[in-house]
């Protein structure tokens, strides 16, 4: 395959006759050397595809291709891939070594080619200590470490990761995410990565591809994905924190808006506006694009302080306002209690505006 790019065309898969569809109609081109994400809640399909890709699942409908070679049919053995699993998948009765150089000892390579590549992996991963150590010896990111240099060793044209960090503490999962990015860097390789886990997905990612009920639904940088998002669901999917979603709709010559309390668009909102088709829209406003004062003021949405979760160098806020809860995330120093009186002032210059009906951002 080399440096060819990787192409699912209309893939489909459905498990049997008139039952689930795990994946409906996908397009999607893998560009040589990228780190790609499936990203997904539970069910979405980024898995199938993963599997589709290592050739463990057949497509129902559609084609594979790596490079100009069509590869439905051709078996996992014959596509030069390696996979990591959630569930490492090493032998318990061999050491480090062992583990790491089972796949090339099967293939025969002269001991010294395996040698050299075990030195090269086992360098990057910073494993070389525990060569003669047995699995039950090894900590879970030391564990991990070394399932990723059982399939590095290969040198695979596609490198697969179904949630490989998923089973590990936090701490040890960014740490395992950092050295991956870093693997990425200096192997120059073409990987796949599966999580469900947002804030791993935009730390690693070359692009992101987002997947809900079995279709793609939007594929972007991680950038794109927060700032641009498609749609109102991609929007709501993508954040560390939930955004808001307000109701807006012409009244006459104005917009009027929704958000807890009914007002007259501001200027700079009625501005972006001008050109809407009437109608119901949707607003997502993000919650550090909604400042805090202390008090009521004229310009901006009165409420009260709701909830306060604070996280680290920022608080995160429910305002109540009206009937609706907004959520706020602002520095720490602005230190404020349930019960307290505020006024919420929006950036109406940077709010994400989507049609109501097909939920499709709107490029005003």
């Amino acid at each position: 395959m080399g440096s060819a790019s990787i192409r699912l065309a209309d893939v489909t898969k459905q498990y049997s006759r008139g039952g689930e569809v795990a994946v409906r109609g996908v397009d999607l081109e893998i560009q040589p050397k990228e780190l790609l994400v499936l990203l997904g809640p539970s069910g979405s399909g980024k898995s199938t595809v993963l599997n589709i890709l290592a050739g463990l699942e057949e497509p129902s409908g559609g084609d594979l291709f790596f490079g100009a070679e069509r590869m439905n049919g051709i078996p996992p053995e014959e596509r030069d891939i390696s996979m990591v699993f959630q569930s490492i998948a090493l032998y318990p009765h061999l050491n480090v070594e062992e583990n790491i150089l089972f796949a090339l000892r099967q293939r025969k390579l002269p001991p010294a080619e395996q040698q050299a590549r075990l030195r090269e992996v086992t360098g990057l991963l910073g494993i070389t200590q525990y060569l003669r150590r047995r699995i039950h010896e090894l900590s879970g990111g030391q564990r991990q470490r070394v399932a990723i240099a059982k399939a590095l060793v290969k040198r695979p044209a596609l490198f697969l990761l179904d949630e490989p960090f998923s089973a590990l503490d936090a701490k040890l999962r960014r740490e395992l995410r950092s050295e991956l990015v870093r693997l990425h860097r200096q192997l120059d390789a073409t990987m796949v990565f599966v999580t469900h886990d947002q804030e791993e997905a935009m730390s690693i990612a070359d692009r992101i591809a987002v997947m809900d009920q079995g279709r793609l639904v939007q594929v972007s940088s991680a950038l794109d994905l927060y700032y641009k998002p498609e749609t109102v669901w991609v929007s709501q999917f993508i954040g560390a924190h939930p955004i808001n979603l307000f109701r807006a709709q012409r009244t006459g010559t104005d917009w009027s808006v929704s958000a807890g309390t009914s007002f007259t668009a501001p200027p700079p909102l009625a501005a972006r506006l001008a050109g809407a088709e009437p109608g119901q829209l949707t607003l997502g406003v993000r919650p550090e694009w909604i400042q805090l004062v202390p008090g009521e003021h004229p310009d901006g949405l009165a409420g009260e302080i709701f909830t306060r979760q604070v996280l680290g160098n920022e608080i995160l806020y429910e305002v109540k306002v009206g009937d609706q809860l907004l959520n706020t995330v602002v520095p720490a120093n602005i230190l404020l209690g349930p019960g307290d009186r505020v006024t919420a002032r929006v950036m109406w210059e940077q709010v994400l505006i989507f049609n109501a009906d097909s939920g499709k951002r709107l490029a005003i």
